[in-house]
């Protein structure tokens, strides 16, 4: 599938981090919106469809667990990718168990970035 019509919502609470993300995927063509917590980020995904969600997991407010599981209480099945500093076995196995496609740990470069959306899509 090409990028382009591609409709992705990053929510991350560092704000470089989510920009980042957002110049990098919208540079390859991709549509891309952001949130800066779970909160914010569910209010988006119920509003709005998109085909993939990137979540940051320790947010303030929501974390990433308790946002992916409010997509799942509401029927949201979107694809997600979780991108962490603080990933353990336990939160990758909830993560897994919600249905979360691909689970990076940071610091990723670009290209993984670009890689996990690519795997998503196809």
């Amino acid at each position: 599938m090409e990028p382009k019509g591609i409709k992705i919502l990053i929510v991350d609470d560092e704000e470089h981090t989510r920009l980042g993300y957002a110049e990098v995927l919208k540079l390859d063509g991709y549509s891309v919106e952001t949130a800066e917590n779970g909160q914010e980020g569910f209010k988006k995904a119920i509003e709005n469809e998109f085909d993939i969600i990137i979540t940051d997991l320790r947010m303030p407010e929501a974390d990433g667990i308790t946002f992916i599981q409010n997509l799942r209480e509401h029927n949201i099945k979107t694809p997600v990718l979780i991108i962490t500093a603080f990933g353990s076995y336990k939160t990758y196995k909830s993560a897994k168990n919600l249905g979360v496609i691909e689970y990076l740990n940071k610091p990723i470069r670009a290209k993984d970035l670009k890689s996990a959306i690519e795997k998503i899509i196809s």
